[in-house]
């Protein structure tokens, strides 16, 4: 499998363990590239395709690279798509837009012609990262959008992906980091960030087993990886498991 994402940190965040997980899964062949600018809105990524703007950082991890990201700068979105015959393509909207139905129309038609142009795999198919509301306490410059509210921004991410991605038919698979994130809090507390927005380690492997579970369509029997450094507990490994499979299996339920 040949995972591609065009994103901005959530990404990063999101496929920081991902390799590892996939291998210890019994997913043998795993390349993954990430194209990546912080913060990056669909629009941007949009200009950028357009403009061709050797605008990103490129990280790529394989069985070359023993699972370590290698980093490649001013790489544009076209050589990013060419570098391999990637089967899976990830999108994302910027964290503080995510909520904002507004925002994802005209730039995503445009960025998904782009890479059904541009990609090398005719066969390759796209993914949605749904991402993950702030914590509660969040500096984050536009958390005022959602009222500084957790629950608000959640549901404002449920409903802008239901009214702007699903019914564009473009999207195989739908990841839903968010939801995941969001029913975890319930056991870990709300302290999956490091700094109110971006996750901490457990919440980056919490959303790689998403990403997993997601595309795979494996079911989280056990947890066969867990980050030595992390210390989770056999009920922390279970809460894992239930909150990312319970997000796969109904995304958008509010609890």
């Amino acid at each position: 499998m040949k995972i591609l994402a065009i994103g901005n940190s959530f990404s990063v965040d999101a496929m920081t363990y991902l390799y590892d997980i996939a291998r210890s899964e019994g997913l043998k062949e795993l390349t993954l590239g990430n194209l990546y600018i912080g913060g990056c809105t669909l629009q941007t990524h949009a200009d950028n395709a357009r403009e061709n703007r050797p605008a990103y950082q490129y990280f790529k991890a394989s069985a070359k690279t023993v699972g370590r990201f290698l980093e490649r700068p001013h790489t544009r979105l076209a050589e990013g798509l060419a570098d391999e015959k990637w089967d899976i393509i990830t999108m994302q909207q910027a964290s503080g837009s995510s909520g904002m139905p507004d925002t994802y129309a005209a730039p995503l038609s445009s960025l998904v012609a782009y890479v059904n142009e541009n990609k090398t795999n005719r066969n390759a198919r796209l993914a949605w990262h749904m991402t993950w509301a702030y914590q509660k306490d969040s500096a984050h410059e536009e958390f005022f959008k959602y009222r500084h509210s957790q629950e608000e921004m959640y549901r404002a991410i449920l409903h802008a992906v239901r009214q702007e991605i699903l019914p564009t038919g473009a999207f195989s698979w739908l990841i839903p980091s968010g939801g995941a994130i969001q029913r975890a809090r319930t056991h870990f507390g709300d302290t999956l960030t490091r700094d109110g927005y971006h996750l901490n380690e457990t919440g980056k492997f919490i959303a790689g087993y998403t990403w997993f579970a997601s595309l795979t369509g494996q079911p989280l029997t056990r947890l066969a990886f867990c980050p030595a450094a992390l210390a989770l507990s056999q009920s922390d490994r279970e809460a894992i498991g239930a909150a990312v499979s319970a997000a796969c299996a109904e995304p958008f339920l509010l609890f």
